[in-house]
This record gives structure tokens, sequence and C-alpha cells, in this order.
């Protein structure tokens, strides 16, 4: 059941987009403790990829501190070893049910959508079409796996006749999930890899324009992603081409770029991710970010 998470004095409150970035992710803890020392608590959370932990965890414990005493209690090294779950006849390197499972246990104690203190939605996939899907109920822990299936690497999770993988393809701040909210502040919290300066991403837009990647792509738009094959071709071209694409923030809502100056994988420094995400969210607040009324909604469209 949802419970009331505005604080006195801030009708409409503020709901929050968190895209991925693995550990760079940890970014959002801090933007949530600096939200909830401000006493402005979010009344909805969308996320994908690591973002959909992150939110999954704050909107089902509802205390920043806590998601915070969680996250930087674990043992990496545990959270690897779930990963050794074959999954090659599934189109990936890792199955994935076996982490599911254990993020069951350990984090989400078998929850529900229905169960959450914050309304939640998590952004995914389709393998099929490319088409964003949001999910906002059934199996938190089914939800928050397939929004972090990463073709190859993990294999994609069905859910009522469909395959989905990782939604920030589509979108890599889930703006979309907020989209049902009206009359809030609404911010969308971007930790991943810059676009604009990243030599990889650089590189993989100059390959989808080549003669070579433009039928690689154009071929696989059109394949079926029925077996293991198909579904890794798929999967990789909708990876491939999602680089090519900009990120698109709504006219009603902000974006925050929070660098957090760590790689993808340095759980190990979730300290500074987490003051950097605080820092950016607290020197936000003070520029008058909740402060006015929520604005109009219309569309622009960054790099």
């Amino acid at each position: 059941m949802y419970g009331q998470p505005s604080a006195p004095g801030r009708p409409g409150g503020v709901a929050i987009a968190l895209g991925g970035g693995t550990a760079r992710g940890l970014v959002h803890i801090g933007v949530l403790k600096a939200l909830d020392d401000n006493g402005t608590r979010p009344t909805m959370l969308g996320g994908t990829s690591f973002g959909a932990v992150i939110a999954a965890l704050y909107a089902l414990c509802g205390n920043a501190y806590e998601l915070e005493r969680v996250v930087r209690t674990q043992d990496i090294g545990e959270v690897w070893r779930q990963a050794i779950d074959f999954g090659l006849h599934r189109g990936a390197v890792v199955h994935g049910r076996r982490l599911r499972d254990w993020l069951d246990r350990k984090f989400f104690f078998g929850a529900t959508f229905e169960d959450l203190n914050v309304p939640l939605a998590v952004a995914t996939t389709d393998l099929a079409t490319g088409e964003l899907v949001i999910v906002d109920s059934g199996s938190l822990a089914d939800a928050v796996r397939a929004s972090c299936a990463l073709p190859g690497l993990f294999a994609p999770v069905p859910w009522r006749g469909r395959w989905l993988i990782d939604g920030g393809f589509v979108e890599p701040v889930p703006f979309s999930t907020l989209a049902a909210r009206d009359g809030v502040r609404k911010l969308g919290v971007h930790a991943g890899v810059d676009v604009r300066s990243s030599k990889v991403v650089r590189a993989i837009r100059a390959f989808n324009v080549t003669p070579f990647g433009r039928a690689f792509l154009a071929h696989g738009e059109r394949v079926t992603p029925r077996g293991p094959i198909g579904q890794i071709y798929r999967g990789l071209t909708i990876s491939l081409g999602s680089y090519s694409r900009g990120l698109r923030v709504p006219g009603d809502a902000e974006l925050l770029r929070v660098e957090p100056q760590i790689s993808w994988w340095d759980f190990h420094r979730s300290p500074d991710a987490v003051r950097a995400g605080e820092r950016a969210m607290r020197d936000l607040l003070a520029n008058g970010f909740c402060a006015e009324p929520a604005p109009e909604p219309t569309g622009v469209a960054l790099p």
C-alpha cells in the first residue's frame, strides 16, 4: 500500500526518474538523501537498469538513509556469485533466474508493486519491437530483473507474452514512467556515460552510419527473437541503435546530470558516488527546484 511521502507545505511533491549506470548509478542514493533531508520525499519513482534497482528499494523502504545502509553493507562478491547461472540456451551468458531469486529473498521479500510505500514504474524494452514497456504491477524482482537484462549478458525476461530487456535502450532516463503524474515537479537523474564526450559512443555512432553498420542494423530490425541467436542479434541491434539517439527531456521535467568520477564497475567507491549525487541535488534545491510551480508539458531533445 502506498504511503504519503509528500511533506507538509509541498503539495504535489516531486516525481523522480532514475537512469542506469551500474556503480555510477549509486549517485541516485545521494539524490534521494538530499530530497529526504529537504522534506521533499518523492511522490512517484521511475527507474531503468540500475536506476530500477535503487528506485525499487527506496519505494519499498521509503527512507534514503536505510537504502544507503542496505546497499553499502552488501558483499559485491556475493552479488557476482549469483551470476554463475548458465544462460546460453536463452541467448545470454547469464540466465538471471538465480540472481532474481537472490534479490527477492534478500531485498524484496517477495514484494509486488502493490506492497510499496511509494508508487513505482519500471521501464523495459520489448525485444521483438524495440518499444518501451512500462511495468507497474506484479513481482518487483521480475520487473527489476527485466529492466537490467543486457543483451548477450543477461537473458531477456518473459512477461505477458513479451521478452523484455533493459529499458535504457529506449529511454536512458525513463521520463515516460512519470507521464501519468500531473501537477508535480518531474526530475530525471542521469549518471551514465555522457554521450557528448565518450569515445566509445562516438565510435558506435560512426559504425552505425557506415554501409556495413546500416545493413547490420536493418537486418537486425527484421530478425525474430525466437531462439538464442535471434535474441542476441536482435538485442545487439537495439543496443547499437540506441547510441544514435539523443536523450529526450519533456518540457515539464528537468534533467540532473551527475558525474561521480568513477567507472561503472567501481562499487567499492560507493561513498564517492553517493556524495556526488547528494551534492548535485542540494545545489539544484538551492537554485529553486521545487520552489516554482510545475511547468506545462512540451519537449526537448539533447545529444
